[in-house]
């Protein structure tokens, strides 16, 4: 008897470790657009239902992404905002205590993903990033952000689009983080990091010839 009751409790434990790591997503820090709000999970395809009524960003909390795992999420979008849309930017923000210079509309609490810590758009992966409404896509994921900023058509009031891309977290350290999305917004463009060693090293090649230059 000892050991049945054993057997179940393991496998209880093993359910709740199972639903535990399933995907799960609510709205997050600083939401201000979404004014309604649902999500469905099917093995790796993550739907996420939207409604927009609100003027300003839009925050959805995930965690429970299974790491190293290649999600497609599928947004369902409806704009009631009485807006036109031009473009909508959408980037990724793990928990953090900030970095130097990060902008302001980051909320408390998180900060900018970077190429390092293995939260993406499931970079390299080559899942669809695309949009039923918006033709043009502007990617970062190398420069100190993670953001895909689309644009192109306009996203007319009362209409109901797509866009579609794919998450990938490989380290749990990450979760729970923000989708955090802007309409009519483009996201502003970092300097690349390594960009400042090599104008050093050019400025120190040019000061060694220089000097060679004189004593010559």
């Amino acid at each position: 008897m000892k050991m049945i009751k054993g057997m179940l409790f393991a496998g209880l434990l093993a359910t709740s470790s199972i639903a535990a790591a399933q995907p799960f997503a609510q709205l997050g820090a600083g939401n201000v657009g979404i004014t309604s709000f649902n999500f469905t999970v099917v093995g790796t395809t993550i739907t996420l239902n939207e409604k927009w009524e609100g003027s300003g960003p839009g925050s959805i909390l995930f965690r429970g992404l299974e790491a190293g795992v290649n999600y497609t999420v599928i947004k369902n979008i409806t704009n009631m905002t009485g807006s036109s849309w031009t473009s909508f930017a959408n980037e990724l923000l793990p928990p953090g205590n900030g970095v130097p210079g990060q902008p302001g509309f980051i909320p408390a609490g998180f900060q900018p993903s970077n190429d390092d810590d293995g939260l993406s758009f499931a970079q390299g992966s080559g899942l669809p990033r695309n949009s039923s409404i918006f033709t043009s896509l502007a990617v970062d994921e190398l420069a100190g952000r993670d953001y895909l900023d689309f644009s192109g058509a306009p996203w007319a009031d009362g209409v109901n689009g797509t866009i579609t891309f794919g998450l990938r977290d490989n380290d749990a350290s990450n979760q729970p983080f923000l989708l955090f999305q802007r309409p009519n917004e483009f996201t502003s463009v970092v300097p690349v990091p390594a960009a400042l060693p090599l104008l050093l090293s050019g400025l120190g090649i040019f000061g060694f010839l220089a000097r060679r230059r004189n004593q010559a």
